[in-house]
């Protein structure tokens, strides 16, 4: 007789609430983990506000404005990657398990590696998107809008694939990588569910910095966009600088602790539950 193996449906409440209770119940391992990487981010996200004061824009032209978004671009990757790797083995490894958890730098090349290709493809889809938004001088407000529809119905089933090709991502960090394949079909029937997990557990916490940093410029009478502003008339002073670093840094490093523990329990749920 045939024993039918019913599918396995994650529970998107329970995940969710499960993610939050693991990093927020774990904020001193989360410290622990993050300190240097997120201090050397932080170092990258205030970059803007004392760079200005080492050395003239221009003696340098405008490659000296890109100087800033390249720096954050590649702490951020390597940074937060390496902080994702350790968490996801934490995660994977508690306890009297973790002292089978293999080394955290092959897995952190694999991060890098899939985060480039991640970013790659998210770069070209962008950069199609603008290209047939623009639609040049002949295209018509109106049809611009549709071509920004269809662009935009393009992008969509990109990053829905990512999304479920997101088990390579705990895979590695485990010591057992799933080719494509194997990681595009275990994940078949739960992509959804795993977009679902992660807007609730990422919008929540995004908007409630939005809410904070937001009252603290309206006490201040500020713009955020003042903060990017070159007028000196309009320039908060350092100590903004450095809270809005500060917060954003700190944020980054949660949501990607909650993504990790996200797709942790997934990969516990859909891989591990298999094996044993």
């Amino acid at each position: 007789m045939i024993e039918v193996v019913e599918p396995v449906r994650i529970p998107v409440a329970e995940v969710t609430v499960g993610a939050y209770r693991f990093v927020f119940t774990r904020l001193g391992l989360f410290l622990e983990l993050a300190w240097l990487p997120l201090l050397l981010l932080l170092a990258m996200a205030i970059m803007p506000a004392w760079l200005p004061y080492l050395v003239s824009p221009d003696d340098h032209g405008d490659l000296f404005s890109y100087l800033p978004d390249v720096s954050q671009l590649v702490a951020g990757g390597l940074c937060l990657n390496a902080f994702a790797v350790r968490w996801h083995q934490m995660a994977l490894f508690p306890g009297p398990e973790a002292a089978s958890k293999p080394s955290w730098f092959r897995p952190w090349v694999r991060f890098l590696l899939y985060t480039l290709v991640f970013y790659l493809v998210n770069l070209a889809m962008m950069a199609a998107v603008v290209q047939l938004s623009s639609g040049g001088d002949n295209v018509s407000e109106g049809n611009q809008v549709l071509v920004l529809c269809a662009a935009l119905a393009m992008v969509f089933p990109v990053m829905l694939g990512m999304a479920r090709l997101s088990l390579l991502l705990p895979a590695a960090a485990y010591g057992q990588p799933l080719g494509l394949g194997n990681a595009w079909s275990l994940m078949r029937g739960n992509t959804w569910r795993l977009v679902a997990c992660g807007l609730l557990a990422g919008v929540p916490l995004v908007l409630s910095v939005v809410i904070v940093l937001g009252a603290v410029f309206s006490a201040l009478n500020l713009q955020i966009s003042d903060l990017q502003s070159g007028d000196a008339a309009l320039t908060p002073p350092m100590g903004l600088f450095l809270l809005e670093g500060v917060i954003d840094t700190v944020v980054n490093f949660l949501i990607v602790a909650l993504g990790a523990s996200i797709l942790v329990d997934v990969y516990r749920r859909l891989v591990l539950s298999r094996e044993s």
